[in-house]
């Protein structure tokens, strides 16, 4: 790599710096020779790579200076910043201060005539697929240095020096922090925003349980202090910095749950790979799965007809307190069947009930998707025939104990229409949870205004602005096909439901069951009730929805299309509420996404354009509604 001097060829001198930044970046995180348990480290500058990329992206900084966003006296500072990383990463490891050559280099350039050049290129391009290849910037950094600068092919680490690696890192790191202090307020919730996304994006090419402890061991590493940094990097902000550790922070929980969900699905989980994962255990990790009967005394609103029950719980090592259940629906007869066939069925549908109920103990559910603490299951014997199986839930923190959850539904059929502004706040958060549950490969398969779930305040109110989301029954992972469980054929439940998955077990016409667009379809049908404030047999003009019979159900999707529902959100909420439902109910083709093939590298690629679609057409429209 060569020092970059005056401008070329109408192009800037910051740009010039920066494309530098971007290619020493891409050079060290492409570098083999690492030990295997250093792995993590190229993986830790590829995130920086992307960090430095989100932020070039909400500074609008391209060839021409003239698109910089960031104020003009900033500029200076800007070019100080980045020709320091630049100097960095071109010197390390093999070149001293004076750019002499070092005696005893870290790095070296892989030459055409490399032997190991095949096993390099194999491992660069594993690595880079695990990178989202749309950033424009990337590329255009990458060939304006490709084609007007002298740099190395390839590099390999002569020596695994950690303590070195972990220097540059930290340099590197806190200089990329003092970027953040070059922006104003709302530049840094768009440069937030931006960071979300691009981890969504790295979440959908990381499949494999290896990537994803290295991305975990990556974004979790502790670096020290920077301490022969020159002015002003010197000099970091709080808020800059804080900024920085979410991101990292953020990328991690994605990463340990992705990584979570697939050993719970592989019965695999056990406390060296929670430890490997960094996840803390909780006192809930020791107690069985299954709460014992003698445990659980239901209250009297319990009744088999109800989808949540309020109870006491008591463990054998606490005293009673207040808990709730959420019922499953059973298979009928499974059970007990003598028939072997549904013996080995319910013996499936009760080992992923299990590892369903695994999932939602753990904290980092809670945390991450506002789903309620997971205690563990319990099963109500009714009859011999067919036991009640449930969730036993304790409210979140802050929530009164004895307190049950009330539903989206209750709300639309018992109070009055809430404001716009509040309606429209709801949608949001309700896309927002969507995208980030989809973001880690997981279905919810039952969302709908029943699943969506409120707690009153202390002051009696129910703030529509803070949803919590339950249902998860048949919720799984989109790749766990075998753990695949459908649904009861439900009239009412299916008219959230889009026509490939009602009614039972199906395929689309590519051979795919469940897919994401599906819960997409599900968003759609509840972001309309939430625009009428009607439950959706009331929109279609049913009297209730038990008498909804299932050969009316097939129907609704064309029918909430084509018959004028978005003509009247058109007129009450506006352009864009009308065109972001209308987009969720059509599916995949609004969102200009043709289905992929069962190649699991073309199925990361197009879930990964989903997901970038998804925000565009939905969440970021919604974020723009003005009221």
């Amino acid at each position: 790599m060569e020092a970059i001097g005056v401008g070329l060829g109408g192009v800037s001198l910051l740009f010039q710096i920066f494309a530098g930044c971007i290619k020493g970046y891409q050079l060290f995180s492409e570098a083999k020779g690492l030990e295997n348990d250093h792995q993590f480290f190229r993986v830790r500058f590829k995130t920086e790579q992307y960090r430095l990329l989100d932020w070039a992206t909400i500074a609008q900084l391209t060839e021409n200076d003239e698109t910089l966003v960031i104020n003009k006296a900033s500029k200076s500072v800007l070019l100080e910043v980045l020709d320091q990383q630049h100097r960095l990463m071109l010197r390390f490891g093999r070149l001293d201060d004076r750019f002499r050559p070092l005696a005893k280099p870290l790095l070296y350039e892989v030459q055409d005539n490399d032997p190991s050049k095949d096993e390099v290129m194999e491992d660069i391009n594993s690595l880079q697929d695990r990178f989202p290849h749309t950033n424009a910037l990337l590329r255009k950094s990458l060939d304006f240095i490709h084609s007007t600068s002298k740099v190395p092919t390839r590099l390999r680490w002569a020596i695994s020096d950690k303590a070195k690696i972990e220097d540059i890192l930290t340099k590197l790191t806190a200089l990329n922090d003092y970027l953040n202090q070059l922006l104003n307020n709302q530049q840094l919730q768009s440069l937030s925003s931006q960071h979300k996304r691009t981890n969504y994006q790295i979440m959908h090419l990381n499949n494999k349980v290896d990537h994803l402890c290295e991305i975990i061991q990556a974004c979790l590493l502790t670096l020290p202090q920077p301490s022969t940094l020159q002015h002003p990097s010197t000099m970091l902000l709080e808020n800059s910095n804080a900024l920085e550790h979410r991101r990292e922070a953020d990328l991690a929980n994605l990463a340990q749950f992705k990584a979570l969900i697939s050993a719970i699905d592989s019965a695999s989980l056990t406390e060296d790979f929670r430890a490997r994962l960094g996840l803390v255990d909780s006192v809930r990790q020791s107690q069985p799965l299954r709460l014992a009967g003698k445990e659980i005394e239901l209250l009297q609103d319990s009744t088999p007809s109800t989808s949540r029950s309020s109870a006491w719980y008591k463990p054998s090592d606490a005293s009673w307190h207040k808990v709730w259940i959420e019922w499953k629906s059973a298979q009928p007869g499974s059970a007990h069947s003598k028939n072997a066939k549904n013996d080995l069925g319910h013996r499936r549908t009760l080992s992923r009930f299990e590892a369903l109920v695994e999932l939602l103990r753990e904290d980092d559910a809670a945390r991450q998707f506002r789903t309620m603490r997971c205690l563990g299951y319990y099963v109500e014997k009714q009859s011999a025939a067919e036991p009640r199986y449930g969730f036993v839930f304790e409210n979140p923190d802050g929530v009164d104990p004895a307190l049950k959850p009330t539903s989206l539904m209750e709300l639309i059929s018992e109070t009055r229409m809430p404001s716009l502004s509040v309606r429209v706040k709801l949608m949001r958060a309700l896309a927002e949870f969507l995208e980030k549950l989809h973001a880690v490969n997981w279905l919810h398969k039952g969302l709908r205004s029943q699943s969506i779930i409120f707690f009153q305040e202390y002051s009696g109110d129910v703030d529509l602005t803070k949803p919590y989301l339950s249902g998860f029954d048949y919720s799984r992972p989109e790749s766990a096909d075998y753990m695949s469980e459908s649904p009861p054929a439900v009239a009412a439940e299916d008219l959230y439901r889009h026509p490939s998955v009602q009614g039972g077990p199906r395929e689309d016409v590519h051979g795919h069951g469940f897919k994401k667009y599906h819960d997409i379809y599900s968003l759609g049908v509840v972001l309309l009730e939430i625009a009428y404030w009607k439950p959706i047999y009331s929109i279609l003009g049913f009297d209730s929805a038990q008498v909804v019979r299932p050969r009316e159900v097939a129907g609704v999707k064309t029918q909430l299309l084509e018959g004028g529902y978005g003509g009247y959100v058109r007129s009450n909420l506006g352009d864009i509420v009308a065109d972001i439902i209308l987009t969720c109910l059509n599916g995949h083709s609004a969102f200009g996404i043709v289905e992929s093939s069962r190649d699991k590298d073309g199925e990361a690629v197009a879930a990964m354009k989903l997901q970038a679609r998804f925000f565009e057409v939905v969440v970021a429209r919604l974020q723009q509604v003005l009221v």
